[in-house]
């Protein structure tokens, strides 16, 4: 269907229905998805998703449906329920429909080598994968786990303010998860890898972090219950932040579910602390040229050498504090405008990993984090957690440890960390932090 010919018509009908300023948003995934299984394809997908939503002003009133069909016959009920949404909508807040901005930075987020991939490429590429991990050590029984996926969405944003803009992406990543065995002990590992061509998938690496998480956990044992020196290996304390993103949202700090009211301009972090949100990275997994209200993003600090210097905003929360928009405004076709971050990251800082354990001497260093959901309070910044990891005698790792709760409060945790490596790393999230020396907490062993 021509998203822009079905435009006009719902805007034609919207008009004739007593609708004012209207837009549709659509938005489409495809993925090609293969699983491997003991040197075989075990399943193959190809899924496809997607939407329209139409959203405009009728008696001052904005009113919102969605249609997973996309074609002309639902241009009437979609009208119609817009309608109705409107009638009986009982919020005072302001609503938007957005003119748009005289420039957009333009960003790569669409690879054109991805395009030819297909199934077969995906197939060596988890079969390489799978090889690599049975291989790795004879105490590896399984690789339970080997997926290969390529995933292409696209996006579409019109409205009758003048406001037309279009966004492809595409990406790939490779998952695959192993079981070790030593006497009656049975330890898994995994590793999850993303990026933009087959080449920065590399089945070696993959394979290699898998089995070595999975058999360095075979001699794990607990800790003595006390305060230790703790440093988050990178992917780890990403997990972390990522539970606290969501306090930097001005709509979260004028509801007052953040702590940071009124801290804008104060010392939040560490000197050593800089954190951004930048939707013009290349090569990012969150980068984009504009935001789902059709707002033209750039890169920010939000903490600059440990002091907060602005909130994420959408043009509603922007309006409430009288400020510009920061281009954070995200949603799917199902629902409507929420803050997000675009790529998010803690910059780096100068030492490597192994400096950073050096300056440490003594403690422990958490490379896995569990129960994040339920032991972590958003508001508080209060966290106790399961981990494990490794202990660092005289900078070098000794021992592997597990079955132990890491206890503290992230603003307080924040204002502590003494150093940070320069080993950034994104999840597939978008949200990237180096490992990070966090000073001493509380650690239940047994």
């Amino acid at each position: 269907m021509d998203i822009q010919s079905l435009k006009l018509k719902i805007f034609d009908r919207a008009k004739e229905e007593g609708f004012t300023d209207c837009e549709i948003f659509y938005s489409s995934s495809e993925s090609l998805k293969v699983n491997v299984f003991k040197g075989d394809i075990e399943k193959f997908d190809i899924t496809q998703s997607g939407g329209l939503s139409f959203r405009g002003f009728f008696d001052d009133k904005i009113g919102y449906a969605y249609s997973e069909k996309i074609d002309d016959s639902i241009i009437d009920n979609l009208i119609s329920y817009a309608k109705q949404n409107a009638i009986i909508i009982d919020s005072n807040e302001k609503e938007f429909i957005y003119e748009g901005d005289k420039e957009y930075k333009q960003v790569k987020t669409y690879y054109e080598n991805l395009e030819e991939v297909g199934i077969e490429e995906l197939k060596v590429l988890g079969l390489d994968i799978e090889k690599e991990v049975l291989s790795k050590d004879d105490r590896i029984i399984s690789c339970n786990h080997c997926i290969v996926s390529k995933v292409y969405n696209k996006l579409y944003i019109s409205n009758t303010k003048g406001l037309e803009l279009n966004k492809k992406s595409n990406y790939i990543f490779a998952y695959v998860s192993c079981l070790a065995k030593d006497n009656d002990i049975i330890k898994s590992g995994s590793c999850i890898k993303g990026g933009f061509s087959l080449d920065t998938i590399n089945a070696k690496e993959i394979g290699k972090e898998a089995v070595e998480e999975a058999i360095t956990s075979l001699n794990a044992s607990s800790l003595k219950s006390q305060k230790y020196n703790v440093i988050f290996k990178n992917e780890s304390f990403v997990d972390l932040l990522s539970c606290f993103v969501s306090n930097f949202y001005a709509e979260n700090v004028q509801k007052g579910f953040s702590l940071l009211k009124n801290k804008v301009g104060e010392k939040i972090a560490s000197d050593k602390i800089n954190i951004v949100d930048e939707p013009l990275l290349e090569g990012g997994f969150g980068s984009c040229g504009f935001d789902y209200e059709g707002v033209a993003c750039y890169n920010k600090n939000i903490v600059e050498n440990g002091v907060l210097k602005t909130y994420l905003y959408t043009l509603k929360s922007a309006e409430k504090d009288k400020v510009k928009s920061t281009g954070n405004g995200f949603k799917s076709y199902k629902g409507k405008i929420t803050t997000s971050t675009t790529n998010f990251y803690i910059k780096n800082g100068d030492l490597s990993l192994e400096e950073v354990f050096e300056k440490m001497q003594d403690g422990i260093y958490i490379t896995s984090l569990a129960g994040l959901h339920a032991g972590v309070n958003s508001i508080s910044g209060d966290f106790s957690i399961l981990a494990g990891g490794y202990v660092i005698k005289d900078g070098k790792k000794e021992r592997a440890v597990e079955q132990i709760t890491i206890a503290g409060n992230f603003y307080n945790l924040l204002l502590n960390i003494e150093e940070i490596a320069n080993d950034l790393k994104f999840d597939l999230g978008a949200i990237g932090s180096p490992s990070v020396f966090v000073g001493k907490l509380d650690i239940s062993g047994e």
